[in-house]
């Protein structure tokens, strides 16, 4: 039996790196706890097959696909999907270093993130399709997006991409640098100053996920909300194990 934890993640064009917005919350949790773990690459056609079987248990919920990513396989064998709920996981069976939770702030940052992230969808998306994910997945890509969307992903950018989009975004900006701003302890650069805590990784993933898709998506973003950069700087070290 493999003493590792395995991380699986989506695999992109190229070298495989990470990249998934999702799979960096697992990631960063992983790197700086210093878990000692490896990645297996799975894509958008073959993660129900190769999850199922994993032994994963399927999601039920009716939001969201049966089967995603991140999910981890425990050395035990025990299979886990979910990043809020891998990182519990993590927190209780690896405590050090110990990585500070609290519900209510990672519900406020998430509903923050969610703002940035729902209106910049169609650049988003659009820019995955393009560059990051693998050529055998892009026509199931845009079939699924096509369904979730109402609009195919070339529509989808065309009609709620551009500035509209960044405009749109603008609140969302302002609820991460109040975010970064209300809650500090102290002066350091993390949400409650120099102690980090999950809510922290929910910010950096976001930032690493559009880094790694665009370098100008992510420059802009740091035009918003320079915070938001200076959380993701301090994140650096955690976000260096990419495979």
């Amino acid at each position: 039996m493999s003493e590792d934890i395995i991380l699986y993640d989506l695999a992109s064009r190229g070298r495989c790196a990470s990249w998934s917005f999702n799979v960096w919350k697992t990631r960063l949790v992983l790197n700086y706890k210093g878990i000692s773990y490896r990645t297996e690459w799975v894509d958008h056609v073959n993660i129900a097959e190769i999850l199922v079987k994993t032994g994963v248990s399927p999601n039920t919920s009716g939001q969201g696909s049966a089967y995603t990513v991140p999910t981890i396989r425990l050395p035990n064998g025990t299979c886990i999907r979910d990043s809020a709920v891998i990182a519990q996981k993590l927190e209780e069976l690896y405590p050090s270093p110990s990585l500070y939770h609290d519900a209510n702030l990672q519900a406020k940052t998430e509903q923050a993130i969610g703002a940035i992230a729902g209106p910049l969808l169609p650049i988003y998306m659009s820019l995955i399709h393009r560059r990051v994910i693998v050529e055998s997945s892009i026509p199931y890509f845009l079939e699924t997006r096509e369904k979730r969307f109402g609009m195919s992903l070339e529509k989808f950018e065309q009609s709620k991409g551009g500035e509209q989009a960044w405009k749109a975004a603008e609140p969302g900006f302002k609820l991460i640098s109040a975010l970064l701003t209300e809650h500090k302890r102290d002066n350091g650069p993390f949400i409650l100053g120099t102690q980090l805590c999950y809510a922290d990784f929910i910010i950096a993933a976001m930032a690493e996920s559009i880094r790694r898709i665009d370098m100008a998506m992510y420059e802009r973003c740091l035009t918003y909300a320079n915070k938001f950069g200076e959380l993701h700087e301090a994140c650096k070290q955690w976000t260096e194990k990419d495979t």
